[in-house]
């Protein structure tokens, strides 16, 4: 290994005044909004243990920082270069190099920050270490975030659900949250270079900006706990522990939402929690009207092997789950051919950010060439965790253990040592 002993970078004359802004604000930002912060718990713990979050996957330039310094490692080479806290730096890409203030990088680089072990990336702060890796096949790379379990569950907890509701729900939260990273980390980590996301494609994570005390006490509290259920086979198995904001007065089975095999601690079950808690625009939510053809467009633009019954000229819900939640609709084409979504997929594909048709359970009302879904129940897709039931149900003086076995029914809960995080489900 070839090490810069006491290398300290110093950043050089930028001629492009961008550069020089991105850095200001950066200086800025770390100046003013710089506290106190607790060590990141589990620094220690095995490396293969971690999650790996991807923060941003198309770069070609960000501003990285940290206040206490931190070592930068071309994990080709082993090489090294030190850095101090507080000078922010950028980032960019130069065909498959990396540059880095005065230094060039191959490929890929480690940055470790020093104790509390936090940076800043585009000036958002996450526990840690950060990879930023070249992209093969064109000049971008993406950024990702290396962090412990626990501490990563620091900055997903408070961004999933309102720090300020009860400690049991937010037990419960944590212990959803652990176990579903675990699930897909073991299912589809080691198929890619990362294990989850930052957005709503996994779990909604925000580092630093998401944790409070209450937060960091209820990860802690929980520390270890995931859920499992034994298979086919009779092994104990972690579940996909799926969640949503309120489910409409009954979670809706798993297979009916996402297909594949049934999964009995994913059955749905009835829920009278969440209508008193729930605001009442995500519990009742408003109609939605759209034209046909719109429904016709968005649906062959997803699926393009629609096509073959394009246009489609009416659709009707076929299949009901709980609370008449939309299974299965069938698309009809003018040519009189048929095709048949999922009802997840069909809200999801007319309205992808799913703040307008809120959840599956609507009811149809077609007036010429415009239809509108109305009489809406629920916001999300209603399987797992009812989050507003769950803050429902501590209000009422129960347990997280309560709640999860309330919504998770036949699952088990226990408690692993950071060796079997690595297990695949």
């Amino acid at each position: 290994m070839r090490t810069y002993k006491q290398s300290i970078h110093r950043p050089p004359a930028y001629q492009n005044l961008a550069l020089w802004a991105c850095v200001i604000c950066m200086m800025s930002a770390a100046g003013c909004r710089h506290r106190p912060v607790e060590t990141t718990p589990g620094i220690d713990s095995p490396r293969q243990t971690w999650v790996r979050v991807l923060l941003f996957g198309n770069l070609r330039m960000c501003t990285v920082a940290s206040m206490s310094g931190f070592e930068i490692e071309d994990t080709a080479s082993g090489t090294l270069a030190n850095f101090r806290g507080n000078e922010p730096f950028v980032v960019q890409i130069s065909g498959r190099t990396l540059v880095i203030g005065e230094h060039r990088f191959d490929g890929e680089v480690l940055i470790r920050p020093r104790e509390p072990f936090v940076f800043r990336i585009n000036d958002k702060p996450y526990r840690g270490h950060l990879r930023l890796r070249v992209n093969e096949s064109e000049p971008v790379f993406e950024a990702v975030n290396l962090v412990p379990l626990e501490s990563y569950l620091f900055g997903v907890v408070g961004a999933e659900m309102p720090s300020y509701w009860e400690p049991e729900a937010l037990k419960a939260q944590a212990v959803a949250s652990r176990t579903y990273c675990l699930f897909i980390k073991g299912r589809l980590g080691q198929r890619r270079s990362w294990d989850v996301t930052q957005s709503e494609s996994s779990q909604v994570y925000r580092g630093l900006d998401a944790e409070t005390q209450t937060v960091r006490a209820a990860v802690l509290a929980t520390a270890g706990e995931v859920l499992v259920a034994p298979s086919a086979e009779g092994r104990e198995l972690i579940i996909p522990t799926y969640y949503s904001s309120s489910c409409g007065g009954h979670t809706e089975a798993a297979g009916n939402v996402f297909g594949g095999e049934k999964i009995a601690s994913l059955r749905g079950v009835q829920c009278g929690y969440c209508v008193g808690v729930a605001r009442r625009g995500n519990y009742y939510w408003k109609p939605v009207t759209m034209t046909l053809r719109q429904v016709s467009e968005k649906l062959i633009q997803r699926y393009p092997t629609l096509e073959k019954i394009e246009p489609i000229v009416n659709f009707k819900v076929t299949k009901l789950g709980y609370k008449s939640r939309a299974v299965r609709v069938t698309l009809i084409g003018k040519n009189g051919a048929t095709d048949t979504v999922r009802g997840e997929d069909f809200r999801l594909t007319l309205d992808p950010t799913g703040r307008k048709i809120k959840s599956a359970i609507f009811t149809v009302e077609k007036k010429g060439n415009r239809v509108s879904f109305q009489n809406g129940l629920g916001f999300g897709h209603g399987v797992g965790l009812c989050q507003c039931g769950a803050q429902g149900m501590a209000r009422k003086g129960k347990t997280y253990r309560d709640i999860l076995s309330y919504y998770y029914p036949d699952s088990k809960r226990v408690t692993i040592a950071p060796a079997e995080t690595t297990t695949e489900p």
